[in-house]
């Protein structure tokens, strides 16, 4: 069933974010937010990156967009800022020279991956995804490019799923969490 949200009053603007959720996925009782309703537009899409970049620190030299739902905002936001852009994939997803991040969970499997090509030391990472839920690839992406010599402590997301304690992991692991917007684990919010 397509929801749309509107970020809270202060946000900057009138940004309508539209999404559908998928029932008990990727776990029963956690309906992921699918922003694809809402990217399939453009002026969507520009005000979404323009929230990001709002969010996103002076001093991020990199941004890290996660596989999948995040490498489109990533790359948007890094063009938008001048930014570098590297993907952080889930293993499997690419077929080249790669450096592993292992973190098995039911978000990524077994694990998240950089090319060898990708070069981070002494540079300002921020990673991007479209949904914190548990943070399990969120922080093995973050281990990953930390272990590469790169420091890495801010994460943007578009959508935080409340009570699924992504935020406090991440915290724990020393990273600044931004998001436009909470949503209820599960059940209806607001119709479009």
């Amino acid at each position: 069933m397509n929801r749309v949200t509107f970020l809270a009053p202060g946000s900057g603007g009138d940004l309508r974010i539209p999404y559908r959720r998928w029932k008990d996925h990727p776990v029963a009782g956690a309906d992921f937010p699918d922003i694809g309703a809402g990217t399939i537009d453009g002026r969507t899409t520009q005000k979404i990156v323009s929230a990001l970049a709002q969010r996103l620190p002076d001093h991020v030299e990199v941004l890290a967009g996660i596989d999948i739902g995040g490498l489109g905002l990533a790359g948007a936001l890094a063009y938008r800022n001048g930014l570098g852009f590297i993907e952080i994939r889930k293993v499997d997803s690419i077929r080249v020279d790669v450096i592993r991040s292992v973190m098995a969970n039911y978000e990524l499997g077994s694990g998240v991956v950089v090319s060898k090509a990708s070069r981070f030391e002494g540079r300002s990472v921020a990673i991007l995804d479209d949904v914190l839920m548990s943070g399990g690839t969120a922080a093995a992406a973050v281990q990953l490019i930390r272990r590469l010599g790169a420091k890495c402590v801010t994460a943007l997301f578009v959508f935080e799923l409340a009570g699924m304690a992504g935020r406090e992991r991440l915290e724990r692991e020393g990273v600044a969490v931004h998001v436009l917007e909470a949503l209820p684990q599960t059940g209806p919010d607001r119709l479009d």
